[in-house]
């Protein structure tokens, strides 16, 4: 039976220290995980989350000088076009923005508790897995940061385009079915910032997820997932935000 690695096991520890303030929180359809250890039902949990964390788990991050403002998603009128100055040329006072030094996340779901919580010999379980996350409003440096209790939300990054190959989810969301006859089975959410040059598509590559570009990948990638290796091969480092509920 392989031990959860320290990631997890510090983060659970946080949470049973200090359950009033998880750092993520995660969104269902009708339902939001605000406080760890919260109950879900199957249904409840059956579609791939989105996620928010707190501008308080941001703090120790380094944020580049760029504005980080999501793109409209408004179409213009094209009678309106005609009549705005052209935009050709490049304003000399708008910074280059390198899409590389955006601060991207990677988020992680983790059954811990497979087939039994007394008997997890098969946890944990990937239950899916996100990258290229970024943030959904406007940060400029550590000073935007000025509240505990702000939640950011996290969103698809379409501002840039990393490549033909890029990818939404990196492992396909697989809603929680723990045996009718266990007991309640622990999913853990974990967050990074992803370092230089690791993105959604790499990670596919380097574990050898690489043919369907839908985040399909078998079940035996998924049993027995080995997260400590994990963070280890992409130099992850510590967790940024995380929480978890159980189902």
């Amino acid at each position: 039976m392989r031990n959860p690695p320290e990631s997890i096991n510090h983060l659970l520890d946080t949470l049973t220290n200090n359950p009033s303030s998880p750092s993520l929180r995660i969104h269902f359809p009708t339902e939001t995980v605000s406080s760890p250890g919260q109950h879900l039902s199957t249904t409840a949990s059956a579609t791939p989350p989105s996620f928010s964390v707190s501008a308080s788990a941001l703090h120790n991050l380094k944020f580049p000088n760029n504005d980080l403002s999501p793109v409209s998603s408004h179409t213009s009128d094209p009678d309106d076009d005609a009549n705005k100055p052209s935009t050709s040329a490049k304003n000399e006072n708008q910074p280059d923005i390198n899409p590389l030094t955006i601060p991207r996340f990677l988020i992680t779901t983790l059954d811990l508790d497979p087939p039994f919580p007394s008997f997890p010999v098969l946890g944990p379980v990937l239950h899916g897995m996100q990258a290229d996350l970024a943030l959904s409003t406007s940060f400029t440096g550590e000073d935007d940061i000025d509240t505990d209790k702000q939640f950011i939300p996290l969103e698809r990054d379409t501002r840039f385009n990393l490549g033909e190959d890029d990818i939404g989810e990196v492992a396909r969301y697989m809603g929680p079915s723990p045996p009718g006859w266990s007991e309640p089975h622990r999913y853990v959410c974990l967050m990074w910032q992803q370092p230089e040059g690791v993105t959604g598509d790499k990670i596919r590559e380097e574990m050898g997820w690489g043919g369907a570009r839908d985040g399909k990948i078998g079940a035996w990638e998924r049993v027995r997932f080995d997260q400590g290796g994990f963070e280890e091969r992409f130099g992850l480092g510590e967790v940024v935000a995380g929480n978890y509920f159980v189902c």
